[in-house]
């Protein structure tokens, strides 16, 4: 940090209201603040070089504030450390500042900061909410900040989002888990919960359908699975069951009745299903964490001929195989857009047992790059397939998953059945909306083995 201020420094013009009528009128790096009539009430400093401004109510009191990203010679406020002398402390810093507006129109400071490290660029109150200020650092990283107690403090800025591919109880899976474990299914996800409980968002593709009659347990080919597997998922802290799958009809329509329900008690997600009786179609649900809004589709290509669509239009929630239905889904995206700050597609598509992308599988990545998702989460094949960024015809990009293999499942008929993925995504607010901030994947043991 030199002693001036950076030649590259942007400073706002501009001029703010209250609701009240109160004016700021920024200009040549002063704040000139004016009452309704236009008499002035309070100007900023000659020390003070202001960058930018905003109308506030942090605190939450109904009391006007006035903030201020500015600059100032000396890293600290009036009680520096007494080791600090003058000398030492001329250079020009970037700090916030926050004056209140009282009742009788007078102006006080609040709250000052000392330096506040790397440079800030810019600087809103979050749409979702105007007592979380967001500020910009030069780096294109951004913070958020609430007021506490006295003076406002940084928060957590990003939500991490983990998903795991197939989970098929197969006949040796329940057998071995009577057997061994008394019914019980938590050996599975053990060794993933502090993965799973780390995650602000974690997700499970749920091939076996959940059934409350016993006689209705299956494996392979047509799956049912005890309700003790749900226990298991929501007691490893899952909180999404992905259900847009081709076994998600294999016990009708009462397992997906059976499911959705178990997992509403349990404040888990279900998208890709709905119940029986819903009379509307809700092409996808909201997950709401850290001030985003995250909406969650789940397509499958298919349901192994079971078909329930003529008398259950909204029970399973399909892959768009016309023109029409291409049309559709993209009118629920754009909608869902207007909804929600992040659009994730989970898609139960692709051939089996192949780590090559199909041709359907382009032509619908193409789709949702052009109805504006954001992450596209693919399972089915059940061995692993690449993990691209696309660009969407909008400028943005797409973060796609092709395809995370097996989670937890007894099939070993092939080698890279035995492995899938976990997939791990971190979404950030930054100036201009939500977006992925970084991605990652880790291998996952998911054969599951008689000796656990």
């Amino acid at each position: 940090m030199g002693k001036g201020i950076p030649l590259h420094v942007r400073w706002n013009e501009t001029k703010r209201y209250t609701g009240s009528g109160i004016a700021g009128i920024l200009k040549n790096k002063k704040l000139v603040v004016t009452l309704p009539g236009g008499e002035k009430l309070w100007e900023s400093g000659k020390e003070y070089k202001i960058q930018d401004f905003l109308f506030s109510d942090l605190d939450g009191n109904g009391q006007t504030e006035i903030l201020l990203l500015l600059w100032k010679k000396g890293i600290y406020g009036k009680a520096r450390p007494f080791w600090i002398t003058d000398n030492e402390d001329d250079r020009y810093s970037q700090h916030i500042f926050i004056y209140e507006i009282s009742e009788d129109n007078e102006v006080r400071q609040k709250w000052c900061a000392s330096y506040i490290g790397e440079e800030m660029t810019r600087m809103k109150l979050m749409e979702q909410n105007d007592k979380i200020l967001l500020t910009e650092r030069i780096s294109g990283n951004s913070t958020l900040w609430i007021w506490n107690s006295f003076g406002i403090k940084s928060i957590k800025n990003d939500v991490k989002l983990v998903a795991f591919g197939d989970n098929l109880i197969h006949k040796e899976i329940y057998e071995y888990a009577n057997m061994k474990h008394g019914g019980n299914y938590d050996f599975l996800y053990e060794p993933f919960v502090s993965e799973i409980q780390s995650a602000d968002i974690a997700s499970i593709q749920l091939e076996s359908i959940l059934v409350n009659n016993e006689e209705a347990v299956g494996g392979y080919p047509s799956f049912g699975s005890p309700m003790a597997v749900g226990q298991a998922i929501a007691g490893a802290g899952f909180d999404v069951a992905v259900c847009g799958s081709n076994h998600a009809l294999d016990r009708g329509i009462t397992g997906i009745d059976d499911t959705v329900s178990f997992f509403e008690k349990e404040n888990i997600l279900t998208p890709g299903v709905q119940k029986s009786s819903d009379t509307e179609y809700k092409p996808y649900v909201i997950k709401a964490c850290n001030g985003m809004k995250i909406a969650l589709f789940s397509y499958t290509y298919g349901t192994n001929g079971y078909d329930a669509k003529d008398e259950y239009p909204y029970i399973v929630h399909y892959l768009p195989s016309s023109q029409k239905e291409r049309a559709k889904v993209l009118e629920d995206m754009e909608t869902a857009g207007k909804e929600a700050d992040i659009l994730v597609v989970f898609a139960h598509w692709g051939e089996e047992y192949q780590a090559e992308v199909s041709k359907q599988q382009e032509e619908l990545a193409e789709l949702f790059a052009e109805g504006g998702a954001d992450i596209v989460i693919g399972t089915h094949p059940h061995v692993t397939q690449k993990v691209e960024e696309k660009n969407r015809p909008d400028g943005k990009k797409m973060l796609i998953f092709y395809s995370l293999g097996n989670f937890r499942a007894y099939q070993g008929l092939h080698d890279n059945t035995k492995t899938g993925l976990e997939a791990i995504i971190y979404l950030e607010h930054s100036y201009d909306g939500v977006r992925v901030k970084s991605y990652e994947t880790r291998d996952v043991e998911a054969f599951v083995k008689h000796s656990e």
